[in-house]
């Protein structure tokens, strides 16, 4: 009892329930099977809430006909530049091979060239409804990082968050900045704006759940892959030392941070 007792307390204090549930219980049998059968119980929801997102995914890939989409932008650009419109043939194309991306294997790795090629494509697109009233830059000084590898979607969502919650409602000129930088082990992807800012109080809410993975829904699923939808990910892949964090002021701007592990192909 004494030491169900410092478990319960220990639980009450970080609420850390992995380790309670693997304390050494072999002297009492009866607590044992019941503690096993918790973390038993507990693995088999994980699972299923796992399959069930990613038949989810799989669903709404299904409800588009990749081959008749492309088959249906590539006429549009063919009729864009034969009747010299060229910026509409641009965002046609950019759509196409942004779809192309995004609907594929979700699951592989890419290279940073490749998410980065992917969220080029797609600020093509919102320039078709912006103009000249965005802008995006990169901040990169070590090019090696190109070739850094990880799960794909990742960057296209934050600059996407940055766009419709950031710019969308600014007046004025808005701009996005995507800063990539490495320690030894580690990658760090910044998307920065000038845009409308967060509350304090919503980027405390929003880095708990980040930080906890509450299953609380991070943010409106606009447009993309959800900023919570990432942060899962990343942490589901590489463990709860890795994932999104949100800085912001009002009025100034937002930052959203990534941590990875630094991969590259030979590992």
């Amino acid at each position: 009892m004494k030491k169900l007792r410092g478990a319960l307390r220990r639980y009450r204090n970080d609420r850390d329930l992995e380790t309670v549930l693997r304390l050494d219980w072999e002297e009492e049998p009866a607590l044992r099977d019941f503690f096993s059968d918790i973390e038993e119980r507990l693995h088999g929801e994980e699972i299923t809430r796992l399959r069930q997102k990613q038949a989810e995914y799989l669903a709404l890939q299904n409800q588009i006909n990749p081959h008749f989409l492309y088959n249906a932008l590539e006429a549009i650009r063919t009729d864009a530049l034969l009747a010299d419109c060229g910026d509409i043939a641009e965002t046609t194309e950019a759509l196409a091979t942004f779809f192309r991306y995004t609907i594929s294997n979700v699951q592989e790795y890419v290279t940073f060239s490749d998410e980065l090629d992917n969220t080029e494509n797609y600020f093509t697109i919102q320039r078709c409804r912006f103009g000249d009233k965005i802008s995006m830059e990169l901040d990169m000084e070590n090019e090696k990082l190109l070739e850094a590898r990880m799960p794909k979607l990742i960057l296209q969502p934050l600059v996407e968050n940055a766009v419709s919650h950031g710019l969308e409602g600014k007046l004025g000129y808005g701009a996005v900045r995507i800063v990539v930088e490495n320690s030894d082990k580690t990658l760090f992807l910044r998307v920065r704006d000038n845009g409308v800012g967060i509350p304090d109080e919503q980027v405390e809410r929003l880095n708990r759940q980040f930080a906890g993975d509450t299953g609380e829904t991070a943010g409106q699923q606009r447009g993309g892959i959800a900023l919570r939808n990432v942060n899962s990910r990343i942490r589901l892949i590489f463990g709860e030392d890795y994932g999104l964090r949100i800085f912001s002021a009002e009025g100034i701007g937002t930052e959203c941070c990534v941590t990875l592990p630094l991969l590259f192909q030979e590992e």
